[in-house]
């Protein structure tokens, strides 16, 4: 019989500091449990590593898209909501395989295969300022943001001088998607966010139409002029706006958590900047055990099963991510920190329809961001004791204050 729990915990200050103590806990009660009914849109929590597994690729699971919502939002109305529900991330078939098929057309292996010297190039720039600053430096602003983040601006042409501001409005979405952070207020600041975003995308391309280059962007309008009917001009503002947001948040906490892991631990510090050849697999260890993406959550589209529990239609399910990525019967001492595990399985970028399309460029710029880090500044240290996190969505350091020598 399945167990029922309370979602309560999952917004209670304890849990918030401390995810994986409840985690651990929740294993205990199998790979899937169901809520009480306490007047929140979930039914079921999945914290299997297979059952999350199963969910994530079954066509028995939607995302929250317009389909499911009472009144749809316009583009005036909601300008969030409408980027959202006109992206891949909240789109089911047949638009979200249409929409990600034009992205993966111009978002090729070999594109991201070219970017390795420009993430060398932009590490080494950054690196080089880092050590002409005095005194304790903030590795998340100046370093772990500005690098992804530069590298993207690459790829779509977004140029550096812009990226402080667009890094202030991309914070602006990412507050609406934690657990319980879809309240008026944040809405009302992520809609300003919104519009400037989808604004400044929609000059983009109106100077690309006139002024083509090799940059990604360039061959989205091309080939979203060549047939319109591949994506619309709303969609297209919506995926970039969404792309862009994602693609150098997961970085951003993959560079900050790995380093706090890794200063916890000398002895892997002190092997992977003495073994750069490590680093995919390192990048991966702290990525399934800090994974900066802690759930995902998903519909029942029709009656259905999980782990051998029923599900009924228009159930929802929240798929708790980083607590597959620690299930012990999937991961040998899970809490442990151990890059000679295979774990090129987790699940730090979802599985099925909406795995993440960045990945390997994020893997790329993870392994390179933190081995030149590390051995540019081999006496690297905290300045002082960060904070915990306390976002359970894009969970990571927001101010990592270190000293380089």
């Amino acid at each position: 019989m399945v167990a029922t729990l309370s979602i309560e915990p999952l917004f209670s200050d304890e849990v918030r500091l401390d995810p994986y103590t409840y985690y651990a806990e929740l294993h205990k009660y199998g790979p899937i449990c169901a809520l009480a009914a306490e007047g929140r849109q979930y039914q079921f929590l999945v914290t299997g590593y297979d059952a999350c597994s199963e969910v994530l690729r079954s066509h028995d699971f939607m995302v929250m898209d317009d389909t499911l919502v009472v009144s749809p939002p316009s583009w005036e109305d909601s300008r969030t909501r409408a980027v959202f529900f006109n992206s891949m991330m909240f789109t089911n078939a047949p638009r979200q395989p249409r929409m990600r098929h034009l992205f993966s057309r111009t978002f090729t292996p070999r594109r991201i295969e070219e970017m390795e010297p420009v993430i060398e190039e932009i590490a080494g720039r950054l690196l080089d300022r880092l050590a002409d600053k005095a005194g304790p430096v903030d590795l998340m602003a100046d370093y772990a943001f500005p690098l992804p983040a530069s590298v993207l601006g690459r790829l779509l042409g977004v140029p550096d001088e812009d990226l402080p501001w667009y890094r202030e409005r991309a914070a602006a979405l990412s507050k609406v998607i934690e657990l319980g952070g879809g309240t008026a207020e944040n809405y009302r600041k992520a809609d300003e966010a919104s519009v400037d975003l989808t604004d400044y995308f929609a000059k983009m391309i109106a100077d690309r139409r006139g002024r083509p280059g090799d940059d990604l962007l360039s061959a989205l309008v091309q080939a979203h002029d060549e047939d319109p009917g591949l994506i619309s001009e709303r969609e297209l503002l919506s995926n970039l706006v969404i792309v862009f947001n994602a693609g150098f948040v997961t970085t951003v906490h993959l560079m900050g958590n790995g380093l706090t892991i890794l200063l916890d631990r000398p002895d892997h510090l002190e092997r992977l900047r003495n073994d750069p050849s490590l680093a995919p697999d390192y990048v991966d260890e702290v990525l399934r055990l800090e994974g900066p993406t802690h759930f995902v959550a998903r519909f029942a589209a029709a009656d259905t099963e999980v782990a051998g529990v029923p599900v009924p239609k228009g159930s929802g399910v929240l798929v708790l991510l980083s607590a597959a990525n620690r299930d012990p019967s999937r991961f040998a001492d899970p809490d442990r920190f151990d890059p000679s595990r295979p774990t090129a399985s987790h699940l730090a970028f979802s599985i099925g329809a909406h795995y993440c399309m960045g990945a390997a460029l994020a893997r790329m710029e993870g392994q390179i961001g933190l081995t030149r880090l590390l051995q540019r500044f081999p006496n690297v240290n905290l300045a002082e004791q960060p904070p915990p996190p306390r976002q359970l969505m894009l969970r990571g350091h927001d101010r990592l204050m270190i000293n380089l020598s």
